[in-house]
């Protein structure tokens, strides 16, 4: 179905957006993983000292003798973990705790909970506009954030979970709320490549997730994506991303991207905006985004070879602009 291109923008959104880019490239993104070494000597005084359970699985709680009792030092001990005897490994956060850094996770690291509403919670505040809570280190592939709840302050243009510069990303049974962009990827320059996103609960941040021109095959299955101040999903395509394009830099466009099984429902302007190629939305639901009649799924000029199969659209509208006039569609249903 074709219609009328209904896209509300808040004031300044193409603005923030090119600056959130920009500014946490400098301060927090890739670069200052590649910069800071962490603090080797934590690493040094757990091996010597082991309290672990082994040096492949261990607690959070396990560490305080070594980073603090407020656990202040954890974005330093990762910092620092990587290629050393308690790399390639998993961190279970079983406390409760608050942060005002960053966390840098290595390669092949897994960072879990204790359940996706347990007692390991990740809370941060404090951050300076525009920095990521977690992020990989340059490169970083096969890593998974597992049964954990991460939480923003709810203003400033932070990020939850950002995966650019990283591949082979495992995100599962998380929960993430309280920031601009739940999860994101991926900044000027870099790459966010096979990113799988299962069972979370991505809720009530601007956007819940986001993603630029130069994401690639990402997998968001069985989530719930409800109650974003804008956006369930945004997908941005070569000619509609405000983020600066690196100059030399031919990454192509985002494409490929599969949404399925999710539930997105009371999103404030809306469920998913696509403006990239070859996306896939299969066995969703939306519901009352933008409200009663607002629109569910918004394709837009950019966007092309878009696949809809047996999404359920309740009190909401499919709108497709795309230029291409390709999309695809199979058992669409609409009701309320």
């Amino acid at each position: 179905m074709r219609g009328s291109l209904r896209r509300k923008f808040r004031p300044g959104l193409g603005a923030l957006l090119a600056g959130l880019a920009v500014i946490a490239l400098g301060r927090s993104g890739n670069s200052m993983a590649a910069a800071d070494q962490g603090c080797p000597e934590v690493i040094e005084k757990v091996v010597a000292n082991s309290r672990l359970t082994s040096s492949r699985f261990y607690y959070l709680s396990q560490l305080e003798p070594y980073i603090g009792r407020d656990y202040r030092n954890l974005p330093c001990f990762l910092q620092a973990v990587g290629g050393t005897a308690l790399s390639n490994a998993t961190l279970v956060i079983d406390r409760d705790i608050t942060l005002a850094e960053p966390l840098v996770l290595p390669a092949r690291f897994t960072l879990a909970g204790t359940g996706i509403e347990g007692e390991g919670k990740l809370r941060f505040i404090g951050l300076p506009r525009g920095v990521s809570a977690i992020q990989f280190a340059p490169g970083a592939s096969h890593s998974t954030i597992r049964d954990l709840s991460v939480s923003g302050p709810g203003a400033g243009g932070h990020i939850g979970i950002d995966v650019s510069g990283a591949s082979i990303i495992f995100i599962r049974d998380v929960r993430i709320n309280g920031f601009y962009a739940g999860i994101y990827g991926a900044r000027p320059g870099l790459s966010a490549l096979s990113i799988y996103i299962e069972r979370c609960n991505i809720h009530n941040n601007d956007y819940n997730v986001l993603m630029h021109r130069d994401a690639f095959h990402w997998r968001i299955r069985d989530c719930i994506l409800n109650q974003a101040t804008a956006w369930g999903v945004r997908v941005y395509g070569p000619d509609d991303d405000p983020a600066p394009p690196t100059p030399g830099q031919n990454l192509g466009s985002g494409n490929d991207h599969l949404i399925a099984g999710s539930r997105i429902e009371g999103c404030g302007e809306g469920g998913i905006m696509l403006g990239s190629h070859a996306a896939m939305l299969m066995n969703n639901r939306f519901e009352q985004n933008g409200g009663v009649g607002g629109t569910g799924i918004l394709i837009l000029p950019t966007a092309g070879s878009t696949r809809l199969m047996s999404n359920m659209l309740y009190s909401n509208n499919l709108v497709d602009d795309s230029a291409a006039q390709d999309t695809e569609s199979w058992g669409t249903i609409t009701g309320g």
